[in-house]
């Protein structure tokens, strides 16, 4: 291969290197809009998981829902009471 050629393939790999470095920080600038939200889908995708892993958890939720306000207080303890019950049973 001739120096010219050789020359000019260095030269066409750092124009393309160069390109690729700005299309780079280009598309990382247009991420940043979305970093938020595709946080927020993975946090809710993540507690999906934990609830079908977990359905105690559920229902412990919809007791705590549909207990009367004045006995929430209660409600919650005996929830908390069979949680850390059902976590000792599973041994995590």
């Amino acid at each position: 291969m001739s120096d010219s050629v050789h020359a000019k393939l260095v030269r066409r790999r750092q124009q393309l290197l160069a390109r690729c470095d700005a299309q780079r920080a280009q598309l990382a600038l247009e991420l940043e809009a979305w970093e938020l939200p595709l946080r927020l889908a993975d946090g809710a995708f993540t507690g999906v998981q934990f609830l079908r892993r977990h359905p105690l958890v559920i229902g412990v939720l919809a007791l705590l829902v549909s207990a009367k306000r004045r006995g929430l207080w209660g409600w919650a303890q005996r929830g908390l009471m069979l949680w850390r019950t059902y976590r000792a049973w599973r041994g995590s």
